[in-house]
């Protein structure tokens, strides 16, 4: 059964992580890989010449090199094996899993807030404050998407959770109140 790149990302994500939490290397590591995945942004077909039959082995292992140069030892090894395995083209989803581990070690939250208006810079810190501490959060990155669709108040997304305090929300409530009774 082959794996879809999500499931490869979980693993070798989860495995890093493991790797790196045990070398007390977490948080540099994630920089790595953040680093690592802006070359691919660069070079958006990086990952698929990496593991593809375009190149030569030596070709490939020469274009890795230069992407191993300046990486710690730990990042090196990693990369190699994922050379080996021909996974380099999963980096992104590794990279996506490995940081949503660390986030979760941290308490570190993402927050999608839906607002029919911008917010300012003091409704957003005080929002930040409520969301961490409804969710036990050290940290909340916040993501403020305007809908004037909503016509007020918010919709706050944190992981797979919903908080709808929409008016828009709560018209469609009270007219099926109406309709139902």
């Amino acid at each position: 059964m082959k794996l879809n790149k999500d499931e490869i990302g979980r693993r070798y994500g989860r495995a890093l992580f493991e790797f790196a939490s045990e070398q007390a290397q977490q948080k540099a590591i994630l920089d790595e890989l953040v680093a690592i995945e802006q070359i691919y942004e660069q070079v958006p077909d990086l990952g698929n010449i990496l593991t593809d039959a375009r190149l030569s082995s030596l070709e490939k292992q020469s274009l890795l090199d230069l992407i191993q140069k300046n990486a710690s030892s730990i990042m090196q090894h990693f990369l190699q094996l994922l050379f080996d395995y021909r996974r380099l083209d999963c980096l992104s989803a590794i990279k996506d899993f490995y940081q949503t581990l660390y986030d979760q070690a941290d308490s570190i939250y993402d927050a999608t807030v839906t607002s029919a208006i911008d917010l300012n810079t003091r409704q957003k810190n005080l929002l930040m404050q409520a969301i961490a501490q409804q969710f036990g959060a050290k940290k909340v990155r916040l993501e403020i998407q305007i809908n004037p669709e909503i016509m007020g108040g918010l919709i706050i997304r944190v992981g797979d959770q919903i908080i709808d305090g929409s008016v828009a929300s709560r018209l469609k409530k009270m007219s099926q109140a109406l309709l139902n009774s």
